[in-house]
């Protein structure tokens, strides 16, 4: 036991001390990457921009336009009528209200209104906004009908019904809701990637020892080859979890809705860091040298985050992949996240989790088989 601490302390160490920057680059980018995410999708909020072009300027489209400043959820703004075209085309509006001159007059006097409003066709927010504000209209031209066209009551009226505590109609933006999950499934695919190279590293350094003749250097010594191998695996995994941690703190800094509890986004992914090391185990136990490895991982990361749905939503591929992919444990990895999400609870994706752990155990059992092999061979000659 004594001698497997040692063997992790000094891994570690070479791991962080013997290429510091290149340890904090690969901790570090997926953060970064999760900023530029969010850093582009808030440039789009999902948000109502409502431009106003108030040609009456009076108190009732004042109270109107108010009203609609309350709502959570719309963007208001003045416009110029001119450029209403240009705004739309521009996507900086999604719905133009237009008051005519003489609006509140025609309230006050014939009972009538007329409001434009132009919003992109067949959209349905043109709709959503007619309704609000047919509703504040239904309460002006009742202020209007009790003021017997008298502009003193009218006007006090309108005031008592702005000042009254009304009930705002909340949008919550499910656009922003899916936004942020998409976001946050992205991340944790370009984590997922990086948490496989880091688990690469791990056969890396053992080719790297054999270059440079430690490897069998280690062995004169006390050493049994089981203690350096279950060393190698638990510094490494140690290197995936400091990995995923920081990416978690990551999220909750940065105020990204996963729709997971931490402990829950920590155990799926702690179970693909197992995936990770074991996969590396087995990449290695195939290659002859530190190139071959690389070459073996390179392919099958790559399409284990391509075909799995790390970067491409799992609803949208092809159906031929799509069947291929529940061949990968990014998928199930993913399949989780996407189901919880979705309103399952944690305990339902126990087979999802069992399946990954299946992943591990065969890319494990395979890479010591072989691994076995090649070292009896060595002990032989």
């Amino acid at each position: 036991m004594r001698n497997i601490l040692v063997l992790i302390k000094n891994n570690l160490k070479i791991d962080i001390l013997k290429n510091t920057f290149g340890f904090l680059v690969s901790l570090f980018a997926p953060i970064l990457i999760l900023f530029i995410m969010l850093k582009i999708i808030s440039g789009n909020s999902g948000y109502l921009n409502i431009g106003i072009v108030d040609n009456d300027s009076s108190k009732t489209t004042k109270v109107i336009i108010e009203s609609l400043k309350n709502q959570d959820g719309y963007n208001v703004n003045d416009i110029n009528q001119d450029n209403i075209d240009n705004l739309f085309s521009e996507k900086a509006i999604d719905v133009a209200i237009v008051f005519n001159k003489g609006f509140e007059n025609n309230i006050i006097i014939n009972g009538k209104d007329e409001i434009n409003v132009t919003s992109v066709e067949n959209d349905g927010v043109g709709d959503l906004i007619k309704e609000l504000l047919n509703r504040e209209m239904l309460n002006i031209r009742d202020i209007s009908l009790a003021s017997n066209k008298d502009k003193d009551v009218y006007y006090n009226g309108l005031i008592n019904y702005s000042n009254s505590t009304s009930v705002n109609v909340t949008k919550e933006s499910l656009n922003d809701l899916y936004k942020e999950y998409s976001s946050s499934q992205m991340f944790v695919g370009f984590l997922i990637m990086f948490m496989l190279i880091r688990g690469m590293r791990t056969a890396y350094r053992i080719f790297d020892e054999k270059r440079e003749n430690i490897y069998m250097r280690i062995f004169m010594a006390p050493v049994k080859s089981s203690e350096y191998y279950l060393a190698d695996i638990i510094s490494g995994y140690i290197s995936v979890l400091i990995q995923v941690v920081l990416g978690i703190i990551s999220i909750n800094i940065l105020n990204v809705e996963t729709g997971l509890s931490n402990i829950q986004l920590f155990i799926i992914l702690a179970l693909v860091g197992l995936v990770s090391i074991s996969l590396a185990l087995c990449c290695s136990a195939f290659a002859s040298n530190r190139t071959e490895a690389s070459n073996i991982f390179n392919f099958a990361n790559m399409f284990f985050l391509m075909v799995g749905g790390a970067f491409v939503p799992l609803e949208i591929i092809p159906p031929i992949i799509e069947k291929v992919s529940y061949f990968t444990p990014v998928r199930w990895a993913m399949e989780s996240i996407s189901a919880i999400q979705q309103g399952a609870q944690f305990s339902e994706v126990y087979k999802y989790l069992f399946i990954i752990i299946l992943f591990a155990a065969t890319f494990f059992v395979i890479g010591a088989y072989k691994t076995a092999k090649e070292e009896k061979k060595i002990l032989i000659n």
